[in-house]
């Protein structure tokens, strides 16, 4: 009987996306594809996976209207090692701080169907999945594909490969795309706001499983680093823009760079679809920049001086509140915001463009700020997460390339 529920699960799954596909032309999110990385966009990437995490944010597409977030990270332990930690949910619970337990409802062959409860400081979530490991080895690699068929965070799927890349390291790619429109109230409210709000979630839950997964593989394979690492110097990121304009045509791309469990910045960089002249018009216009910090933002010049132009910005997104005063300090080439009071008052964000041949400019952006300096409400979420914590900088980080090119965008209507 509980097989013979199992399947009926998965078949309604299938069954009510089928239905949603003919209706709206859109498949969801817990069957439809999610993107991978090709051989030569891995190593494009190779140089930044050194330092940390990469994570590639996918544009609308015919599919869906909710992109995915896929994450490549270097894991210095066997792909076996990694398979075993990923492969086994009911494990989950002993590595991953917030998911607090972990119900094996059925195991059919190559299929896990499970219950999960996720816990941080302010409130809890539950939801039901089912997981399918595919047959791989030490030498081809490893696929796992774990669909969330409900719960709090919504529907979603999220697809595992780990890539053997030597005796003791390994390469996984994790693709994840949730949609929290028909989830609870609190995960309703927030995506009422749209995409970016939905993706802010996708990445930061996306962060917490790649790192714990990660933290986890390298402490059975003895090769984890502990310790708190001194503070790098914020500095520009090393980007071959020209070599990655193929890959920005999918996406934003944003790079971590990391000590162990220690995050020094974040990077992202995008290309704008608009003229370089145009991408720094608005840079050099505080209010334009300043309603760029966000979607949705609003933004005032309060002074003009010789140490450059403050200014106030404020967004009332339901449930988070935020807004405070920067100050934005114009150059030839890089513009710096830097935070001084209120919301993200220690934030440091600097912007630089980038030229491709016909004109279209690039953005590079790279930033380090500390998310404890965050309204209440992100402050109980990330409460005793240090990954949570990462996933939350990373997300803020992208928001403000997105929110850029909209109004680079708006200006040239």
């Amino acid at each position: 009987m509980r097989r013979f529920l199992t399947v009926l699960i998965l078949l309604a799954a299938w069954s009510s996306s089928a239905v949603a596909e003919r209706q709206s032309g859109k498949v969801d999110a817990s069957v439809a594809r999610l993107g991978a990385l090709n051989v030569e966009e891995r190593a494009l990437l190779a140089p930044h996976l050194a330092h940390g995490p990469v994570l590639l944010t996918e544009f609308k597409n015919r599919q869906t209207d909710l992109p995915a977030v896929i994450y490549a990270a270097r894991i210095h332990a066997p792909a076996t090692t990694i398979a075993g930690v990923i492969g086994k949910p009911a494990e989950y619970p002993r590595f991953m701080d917030a998911l607090t337990s972990v119900d094996i409802r059925e195991v059919n062959g190559q299929m896990t169907a499970f219950d999960w409860s996720w816990g941080v400081t302010l409130f809890s979530l539950t939801g039901q999945n089912v997981m399918t490991s595919y047959p791989g080895d030490s030498t081809r690699g490893y696929r796992f594909d774990i669909r969330t068929i409900s719960g709090d965070l919504g529907i979603g799927r999220v697809m595992w490969r780990v890539y053997p890349e030597g005796p003791n390291r390994s390469l996984v790619v994790f693709a994840s795309r949730l949609d929290m429109r028909d989830a609870n109230y609190i995960t309703r409210q927030l995506a009422s706001e749209g995409n970016a709000v939905n993706r802010t979630v996708n990445v930061a839950v996306a962060m917490v499983t790649l790192l714990e997964v990660k933290a986890e593989a390298e402490r059975r394979a003895g090769t984890s680093i502990d310790g708190v690492y001194a503070a790098k110097p914020l500095r520009r990121p090393q980007v071959d823009m020209y070599a990655l304009r193929s890959l920005l045509s999918r996406g934003d791309l944003v790079f971590l760079d990391m000590d162990g469990t220690t995050l020094h910045s974040v990077a992202v960089v995008g290309r704008a679809g608009a003229s370089e002249r145009r991408v720094r018009r608005v840079m050099l216009d505080p209010e334009e920049f300043g309603k760029s910090l966000l979607h949705g933002t609003c933004a005032e010049v309060v002074e003009r001086s010789e140490r450059g132009t403050r200014f106030e910005w404020e967004i009332p997104i339901p449930l988070l509140h935020v807004g405070g005063e920067m100050i934005l300090r114009p150059s030839p080439r890089v513009v710096s915001v830097d935070g001084i009071s209120g919301t993200l008052s220690k934030g440091r964000w600097r912007f630089d463009t980038y030229r491709y041949p016909g004109g279209e400019a690039g953005v590079i952006a790279w930033a380090t700020f500390d998310p404890a300096d965050s309204p209440k409400l992100i402050r109980k979420l990330i409460a005793g997460n240090t990954y949570f914590s990462h996933g939350f900088v990373a997300a803020t980080q992208l928001a403000v390339m997105r929110s850029l090119r909209t109004r680079v965008h708006l200006l040239g209507r």
